[in-house]
């Protein structure tokens, strides 16, 4: 009788060797939740790395942590590992507007310059008044 493919595929990642890459990523998620701690306290990146290094808690080198913490933490979402991934109800507003709904800009004329314009000060009135001028 032959296996699943589900029976076989498990036998297979038995007996395979694993990857350091595959190891690191499942030391940092193990972890995730004090880098994640430390960084809202705001500690730098390269201490968090520098004292799980030196407590044994991670291996990885400090790019393939900061990789791990940009892909898993930062872009919340985006890298989530599909076992992880939290149903959160978020509120959508329409932030968009419609291009037909949109106001006409009226175009500038001498009102409309006067009225906007309540600074006091030196007013330009590009239509003279003959009375100012004599």
């Amino acid at each position: 009788m032959k296996k699943r493919f589900s029976e076989q595929l498990g036998e297979w990642v038995k007996e395979k060797k694993s990857r350091q890459r595959d190891k690191n990523l499942v030391a940092f998620l193990a972890v995730k939740a004090d880098v994640q701690d430390a960084l809202n306290e705001g500690y730098a990146v390269k201490t968090i790395w520098e004292y799980m290094v030196e407590k044994k808690r991670i291996e990885c080198g400090y790019e393939a942590f900061l990789n791990h913490i940009n892909r898993l933490i930062r872009r919340k979402g985006k890298g989530e590992i599909p076992g992880n991934i939290k149903n959160e109800q978020t509120s959508v507003t329409n932030t968009k507007e419609d291009p037909k709904q949109k106001k006409k800009e009226e175009p500038i004329t001498p009102a409309t310059a006067q009225k906007s314009a309540q600074i006091p000060g030196f007013k330009f009135n590009p239509i003279p008044n003959k009375e100012e001028l004599y």
